[in-house]
């Protein structure tokens, strides 16, 4: 097996080790295979032949190890090898371009079309070195090649991404990625929306802040949690101060979470959405409070009966009789269905009944009466005034009966 260096002029009994390959390659092969690499180099210099054993002997390896390693480099084509076992080591440098021929990322920004878009793109790379402070590699170069071909960001909004990894300390490339892919995300483009996106960025993290801390929390906020509060400040629509109260019911719990006041807030949106009203205003008025607002209601519509059906009395003292009667002939008619009274003799109750309900039209029609001037009239027919429909659901008046209870409740409304 023969060493050789095409196309290399190297002072005998020494070895040139270019750049590239220690910046590039060495970082990330296998130690063996750079020990068989440089070993292999420093052989073609000084055109030293060498068979497979001896090799792997002088190394301290195995023969097996060798043949990978040189397939190693061979597959990120550092060496050829001829059919007769030689091995050429290709001189990475050699010629002008040769290394953006065998590195993509150069050779996709000199082939993205104009002049201007080769030089932004190497600005873009002159810059990233500056903040890395060192050369960029194969991969970072292809990396940031990425930044704008494949997320379509523009020269502006990564050196204004530069600027902002720099300030904040993480200027490793993929971490600059992220924050480019984010922003590009957001539908950033220029560096003034970029500022006024990080000043709403940084007010928001005020506001993770202040959550977390009225839960007595002293950590970061979790992705989760952060999609929670999102949540309830944008799509909710919550202000702070009404969240901030939430957070306040959630301090009188065992362990206090972002998990219950999400669930606080939900029930809030619920109630407020059943009630008609804003979801940030206060609600002074409980269930409970509404509920005995109702009962005065009922109450009231009684009383309002009993009162009319008095002054009908007074006026109208037949229709007082009529009354009674009807009241005996249906306690009659309850009577007889107990004890299985027959259909005839319900039948004639029933007539009565009829009949003294036409007489007693017929008098309050003459006298200028409506025909329920003494029924109870409930505010809502619905519910007969109970805040909930016959099929048990929360009945549509309550939105109304919220409002009037708060009146109720503070003694404005009687």
């Amino acid at each position: 097996m023969r060493f050789s260096k095409g196309e290399a002029d190297y002072s005998l009994l020494s070895t040139s080790v270019e750049n590239i390959f220690i910046s590039e390659y060495m970082p990330e092969a296998p130690g063996y295979c750079v020990k068989v690499y440089l070993y292999g180099l420093s052989l073609a210099a000084c055109g030293i032949d060498m068979d497979e054993a001896e090799m792997a002997l002088d190394l301290g390896i195995a023969a097996a190890d060798l043949r990978k390693a040189l397939a190693y480099w061979e597959e990120r084509e550092l060496i050829t090898t001829g059919p007769d076992g030689s091995v050429t080591f290709v001189h990475l440098a050699g010629t002008p371009g040769s290394f953006s021929e065998k590195h993509p990322a150069l050779q996709a920004a000199s082939d993205q079309g104009p002049e201007k878009d080769e030089d932004s793109f190497k600005r873009i790379l002159d810059r990233a070195e500056s903040v890395l402070g060192r050369p960029l590699n194969v991969k970072e170069m292809q990396e940031i090649e990425g930044w704008t071909g494949d997320i379509g960001a523009g020269e502006e909004l990564i050196r204004r991404a530069f600027d902002y990894c720099q300030d904040i300390g993480k200027t490793s490339v993929s971490y600059i990625s992220k924050v480019i892919l984010g922003w590009a995300k957001e539908g950033l483009e220029t560096a003034a929306e970029v500022d006024s996106y990080l000043e709403q960025r940084s007010e928001r993290q005020g506001i993770y802040r202040r959550i977390l801390n009225s839960l007595g929390l002293k950590r970061n906020i979790t992705d989760a949690e952060r999609a929670m509060v999102d949540t309830w400040l944008d799509s909710y629509g919550y202000t702070v101060e009404k969240i901030l109260d939430a957070c306040a019911k959630a301090g009188f719990t065992q362990s206090p979470s972002i998990r219950y006041v999400n669930k606080v807030l939900e029930n809030w949106k619920k109630e407020a959405e059943d009630m008609g009203r804003d979801i940030n205003s206060k609600n002074t008025v409980t269930q409970g409070v509404l509920n005995k607002y109702y009962d005065y209601l009922r109450e009231r519509s009684e009383k309002e009966a009993d009162d009319r059906r008095e002054e009908i009395y007074k006026k109208l003292p037949e229709i007082r009789d009529i009354d009674i009667n009807l009241q005996s002939l249906s306690s009659k008619i309850s009577r007889g269905l107990l004890r299985g009274a027959s259909g005839e003799e319900t039948g004639e109750i029933k007539k009565e009944i009829s009949d003294l309900e036409k007489r007693r039209a017929i008098i309050l029609t003459e006298s200028n009466y409506p025909l329920d001037y003494t029924d109870i009239r409930h505010l809502c027919d619905k519910c007969s005034d109970t805040g909930f429909d016959e099929n048990g659901r929360r009945c549509t008046c309550q939105k109304i009966r919220m409002g009037e209870a708060e009146l109720w409740q503070n003694g404005k409304l009687q």
